[in-house]
């Protein structure tokens, strides 16, 4: 059968579910081979019982790299609902592109290849992975720096003429079920005769960010009524009183109107999902803000959702940050109660992959005026925040081993939001845990400063990488040895093992 007519016969399965391979995967964890007629089709038995014993149904989604790299209040889901379908319910969060396995990297492909990334924004395809999966054109395309379909084929002829058959959809889709076990020979994308483009180069975007309109909407207000893929629902209505499926977003469930409506016959922007997080916000929500920019005297409505861990020891900081964005200028309405408006316009994401903002995204966040440079060497510490948001034992001995080298410990969540902003432009050097006071760099309309970012487990790197692109900052990560005292996430307790190597290997980093 060629990879054509599999493709069709799986139609009723997932683009990201290969029969087969889940079948062989069974059979190596049982021993035995799937019994179809006593456990149903296959892609049914992996959704009910096969991911929860960490099965997956395909090469390239592996469940242990996809929890490891999930949001957190995504990888609390995973143990009660499945890693796969956990997949199924958040692959389309605004500008986020989900890691699902380490042979596939989304943001280095949405970089080398425009034509792609510009399907995915006009929604053709869902994502990166998608795209590579279901294009027409099969071997134009690498899934990583590290692989080359173009010189796999060359090597091997027999696999060449394999793909050349419709027996394979490409050289990868060999090399992951039989390559990788007879060990045959592949080489870097990087030297194919197709040029990885540069950075500075692949983040310069070369299509309009576009909107979209809807006429006779009715709102819903955000509530956390227990549905919904988080616990939480809300609505975005057509004319008929039917889910606008534009308007959906991985945290909430679309619910119906179930009270007449007030009505306000003027045209809004929509902002999105608004709540009381630094970093969401100015990732998530604050998406929409190129075209706020735009439409400067347009009202704009958002969905207020109030999330479990909120910043409520930094009162104000919101409505600081609008008068930082010049928001406040404009007329800004929380949906309370079911609204109906004559005209909503929803504009695209300015996060247009994981790790890529829209230069006019970009451009839209950088108002706050540089400071004078002054050299010196910050350190942006964690330990005044609430435990809920994750300690890190051993950060105060840490911290101490760094002011006695001359560092500076400043604790962000306790300065106004501009002069957060100002760190990044004044600063040689920014260092710390990895956390949202990072992003407060996108503010400044010219930063300077190296970041030197220590991972956190539970927290990917996609955004953080957005951040310093998008403002042209060196960025350098450091993985350092800790030990969780739960679950290791985002939240998780950490102790740090060796603070002093640590210093060691920050100081060494900010030269």
């Amino acid at each position: 059968m060629t990879w054509t007519a599999r493709v069709t016969a799986l139609r009723g399965a997932h683009w990201l579910f290969d029969d087969n391979e889940y079948r062989r995967q069974f059979a190596r964890l049982h021993g035995q081979d799937l019994d179809l007629p006593q456990n149903g089709d296959a892609y049914g038995h992996f959704l009910r019982i096969g991911q929860f014993d960490q099965l997956s149904g395909h090469g390239l989604f592996d469940p242990a790299v996809y929890r490891d790299m999930a949001p957190y209040g995504v990888a609390c889901r995973i143990p009660r609902i499945g890693p796969f379908t956990a997949f199924l319910l958040h692959i389309k969060p605004p500008g986020a592109e989900p890691v699902t396995s380490p042979l596939f990297d989304p943001s280095w492909y949405l970089r080398r290849y425009p034509e792609a990334a510009k399907a995915v924004a006009a929604k053709r395809f869902e994502s990166a992975l998608h795209h590579y999966l279901a294009n027409e054109t099969p071997t134009d395309f690498d899934p990583s720096p590290r692989f080359s379909d173009a010189r796999y084929l060359a090597t091997h002829e027999d696999v060449a003429r394999a793909v050349a058959a419709g027996e394979m959809r490409n050289g990868f889709a060999h090399y992951l079920s039989f390559g990788r076990l007879e060990s045959r020979r592949f080489f870097p994308a990087a030297d194919n005769a197709m040029p990885v483009l540069p950075l500075e180069i692949a983040a310069r975007t070369d299509f309009p960010l576009q909107t979209r309109e809807f006429d006779h909407v009715t709102l819903l207000p955000c509530r956390h009524d227990g549905s919904g893929p988080n616990g939480y629902s809300f609505g975005v209505l057509d004319g008929q009183g039917d889910p606008i499926s534009a308007f959906a977003h991985p945290w909430c469930g679309m619910r119906r109107a179930a009270e007449p409506p007030a009505t306000d016959p003027r045209t809004f922007i929509y902002g999105g999902l608004l709540m009381d997080h630094f970093g969401h916000v100015l990732r998530d929500s604050l998406a929409s803000l190129w075209c706020m920019r735009q439409h400067p005297r347009m009202p704009v409505l958002w969905h207020w959702i109030d999330l479990p861990v909120p910043h409520a020891h930094w009162a104000g900081w919101l409505d600081a940050l609008w008068v930082t964005l010049g928001l406040d200028q404009a007329e800004h309405i929380r949906i309370t109660e079911p609204m109906r408006v004559a005209r909503l316009i929803l504009p695209e994401s300015g996060l247009i992959a994981a790790d890529l903002l829209h230069e006019s995204q970009a451009a839209a966040l950088a108002v706050h005026p540089a400071p004078p440079q002054t050299g010196r060497r910050l350190w942006l510490s964690r330990r005044l925040l609430p435990a809920r948001f994750g300690r890190l034992e051993g950060e105060a001995e840490l911290e101490a081993i760094l002011a006695q080298r001359g560092w500076d410990v400043v604790h962000p969540e306790t300065l106004p939001i501009p002069a957060q902003a100002d760190l990044f432009a004044a600063s040689a050097v920014v260092a710390g845990f990895m956390g949202s006071a990072f992003h407060a760099a996108l503010l400044s309309a010219t930063p300077r400063a190296k970041m030197i970012l220590v991972k956190r487990p539970g927290l990917g790197t996609d955004f953080y990488r957005a951040v310093a692109e998008a403002r042209g900052l060196e960025q350098h990560f450091i993985t350092p040895q800790l030990n969780p005292y739960a679950d290791a996430t985002a939240w998780t307790t950490f102790e740090i093992s060796d603070p002093p190597a640590l210093a060691d290997a920050i100081s060494r980093g900010a030269v």
